[in-house]
């Protein structure tokens, strides 16, 4: 694998630190180096943030920021605009978008796959929080970067007890669509 890199974007209360937080824990799990770096703006619910995952399997990280990601997980459109063209447009780029927020979506040569996180968790779970944990089952089934035994302790690390039911279903619904997703291109 040697070293994989993540950057996740959106708006503060989406779940994009936490969601990043969780892959570099399973990434940990796994006895792999990982290590998380986020900013965000003064407003801390609605305003743009951004976190990057490095994570390796070979040797220790020597620079903890993500320098050209090969994995994208976009849940605003400035954050689409931003990065979409000029940064996800090329092989080789994995990209996860939610529909719902990035409703323009240029890139053509990287894998774009499009998981409807808010809308899901919000309609089918009755709870928008969950969203960031189907979002960490769908990158996990996309990437293969953690293994799901990882992913699983991560969110009992992550969430509240009387919640992980819940986020575990949303987890595996994550999962599922991924490979609804991947048996469509088959066909």
């Amino acid at each position: 694998m040697a070293r994989s890199e993540i950057r996740c974007i959106g708006y503060g209360g989406q779940g994009v630190i936490t969601l990043s937080k969780m892959i570099a824990y399973a990434a940990v799990v796994d006895n792999k180096e990982a290590v998380q770096t986020e900013a965000y703006g003064p407003a801390s619910r609605g305003g743009s943030c951004w976190a990057e995952v490095v994570v390796d399997d070979e040797r220790a990280i020597d620079y903890p920021r993500a320098i050209l990601p090969q994995y994208y997980i976009i849940l605003s459109q400035p954050g689409a605009n931003r990065y979409g063209k000029k940064f996800c447009n090329k092989p080789g780029v994995t990209t996860i978008i939610d529909p719902l927020t990035v409703t323009k979506w240029r890139a053509r040569k990287g894998k774009t796959y499009q998981i409807q996180a808010q809308q899901i968790a919000t309609v089918e779970f009755k709870v928008p929080v969950v969203a960031n944990t189907l979002l960490f089952g769908a990158f996990m089934e996309i990437t293969g970067l953690v293994s799901k035994d990882a992913a699983i302790k991560t969110i009992k690390k992550f969430v509240p007890a009387k919640a992980y039911d819940l986020n575990l279903k949303a987890f595996e619904k994550g999962i599922a669509l991924v490979k609804d997703e991947k048996a469509k291109e088959d066909n």
